[in-house]
């Protein structure tokens, strides 16, 4: 017997988007964007779990309140330094 470990989405979002800041929680519909990719992600059969992966700073903390609101776990961590926000 195979024993399968766990998957684990990380997706990663932050309000500081050079190009269009704030593009993750921009609305389409009734919707912030970051809300329909944690939908879409949520209808695999495939993922055990899924966590938000964003920075430390307040512009981010809008991030985490739709984490929260759609229970999904929310890992936060230096803006510069990524990695650390896959901890």
């Amino acid at each position: 017997m195979v024993n399968k470990g766990k998957t684990v989405v990380i997706i990663q979002a932050r309000m500081s988007s050079t190009r269009l800041p704030g593009k993750v929680l921009k609305e389409v519909g009734d919707k912030p964007m970051l809300e329909f990719m944690i939908n879409r992600v949520k209808r695999s059969k495939e993922i055990d779990d899924i966590y938000i992966a964003t920075t430390v700073n307040k512009e981010d903390d809008a991030i985490e309140e739709v984490g929260k609101r759609l229970n999904i776990k929310v890992e936060r961590g230096d803006k510069e330094d990524v990695l650390s926000r896959y901890n």
